[in-house]
This record gives C-alpha cells, sequence and structure tokens, in this order.
C-alpha cells in the first residue's frame, strides 16, 4: 500500500493541474479601483485603475480627471502607464501614472475624499450588477431619501468588433429615479469609443457622494467594464457624474 502513494498521489495532482489549466488559460484582465477623490465645490472626481495585462504580463495604471458637471475628461487626463516588462510590478506603474497626473490634481484641489455609498465587488454574487437603490441622507437619523441607479444594456454595432464577438458590441445606459421626483438619464451611449474596446457586459461598480458645504451634491458612479480580451473578459472602469438638481 505504502509504494502505491506515491503514484496515486502523483495522479491525483496531474488531474487537478488538467482541471484548472483551462480556468488559468481563461482568465482575464481584472482592473482594480481607487478612488482619489474629489475637489472641495465637488466639481472635479478624480480615480485611478490599475492592473497587470494578460497575455503580456505588462503592469499598467490610469488615473482619469472628471468635470462632474460636463461629465467628461479635463485637465489633460487621462493619464497612462504601461511597463512592457513582465517582470516590473504594478506599483511603480502607479508611481509613475501619479507623478504624470500630480499637477493636475494638485491644481484641480482634488483632497474631498467623497462617500462610498454602494460598492459591487466582481466577486460577489449576491447583489444586482445593474441596479442599486442608496440613501444619500443616511446620516440624518429619520431621514430617507432613496436614489435608485439602472444600468441598461444594449447592443451597439461596432465594426471593429464584429469579427471578435460575432456580433455587435454592447453599450449601455444609466438612469436615477430619486424618491418623489422622477427619472433622469445620466448616460446613454449612442457609439461606442475606441477607449472601451469591445464590450460584452457592464456593472455598476461604486456610488461616491461629495456634499459641499455651498454647492450641489456631487456624484460619481463607477461602472465595470467587460471587454473583449486575450485570455477571457478583462475589466477597466470608466464614471458616470453629475450635480444633484
Amino acid at each position: 500500500m505504502m509504494r502505491r502513494l506515491p503514484s496515486i498521489l502523483h495522479i491525483a495532482l496531474a488531474l487537478s493541474l488538467l482541471l484548472f489549466a483551462p480556468l488559468t488559460a481563461r482568465a482575464g484582465d481584472f482592473a482594480q479601483r481607487h478612488i482619489l477623490g474629489f475637489s472641495p465645490d465637488g466639481r472635479y472626481f478624480a480615480f485611478e485603475q490599475f492592473g497587470t495585462q494578460d497575455g503580456s504580463g505588462f503592469p499598467y495604471a490610469d488615473i482619469f480627471l472628471i468635470d462632474t458637471e460636463a461629465d467628461s475628461w479635463t485637465g489633460g487626463a487621462p493619464w497612462r502607464v504601461l511597463l512592457r516588462d513582465e517582470r516590473a510590478e504594478v506599483k511603480w506603474a502607479r508611481r509613475e501614472v501619479l507623478a504624470k497626473a500630480g499637477n493636475a490634481l494638485r491644481k484641480y484641489l482634488i483632497s474631498a475624499p467623497g462617500t462610498l455609498l454602494a460598492s459591487n465587488p466582481a466577486a460577489e454574487l449576491s447583489a444586482d450588477p445593474h441596479a442599486v437603490s442608496v440613501n444619500p441622507r443616511f446620516a440624518v437619523p429619520g431621514t430617507r431619501e432613496t436614489y435608485t441607479f439602472r444600468l441598461q444594456e444594449s447592443p451597439l454595432p461596432a465594426p471593429r468588433c464584429q469579427d471578435l464577438l460575432g456580433g455587435p458590441a454592447k453599450g449601455f445606459s444609466l438612469t436615477l429615479t430619486v424618491s418623489g421626483q422622477g427619472t433622469r438619464i445620466l448616460h446613454a451611449d449612442s457609439q461606442l469609443p475606441q477607449s472601451r474596446g469591445c464590450p460584452l457586459r457592464y456593472a455598476i461598480s461604486d456610488v461616491v457622494m461629495h456634499e459641499p458645504k455651498e454647492a450641489p451634491r456631487a456624484f460619481a458612479v463607477l461602472i465595470s467594464v467587460y471587454s473583449y480580451g486575450f485570455e477571457g473578459a478583462d475589466r477597466r472602469f470608466i464614471a458616470v457624474t453629475f450635480r444633484q438638481r
């Protein structure tokens, strides 16, 4: 019996490698995000995404600075760093991109952390990736104000994606329903920007709010974009921003 044990272990190990190899081969590149915050008046919002590219193994980091009223990049954003060396570390890319964006982040006074109202990590199974309700006035006892965000996906033709996906890529729209105030369209795709690649699906990732003392609330909704990648779906982030009316 003792003589057979090594061979049994070897067989079990070989089987486990066979079972897990396809999963590893299909593993995509899931970027992480870091919320840098708002300007004190809520006019500007910044966040960082970072990770390691699938296939190449190159670390990358990007910083985005957004005008919350126009819902568009500003100040020279985005800043991107890709270290074309698989031996490099993600922290090096993050340090380099922060150095590139630092002057703009200081100029636009990105210093207010904001309040994280909701977060839906990629591994969570219980949350609805397309809808979330929050109460921005949670800190006021006895006060409830319901903000419901809904994301809807829709096919959106993109010639560059047709051969890869065998059909149209996905766009999305995002709406906000405030209790007692009706529904507002925050974003609706009419075409796919090149920067998104070929999206397969979307999910609401985070809802962040900043409440200035003498200005309307500012919100940023981070959206996970899952697009066609080298070894599976890759995740990146985009932000939809707005001010409270």
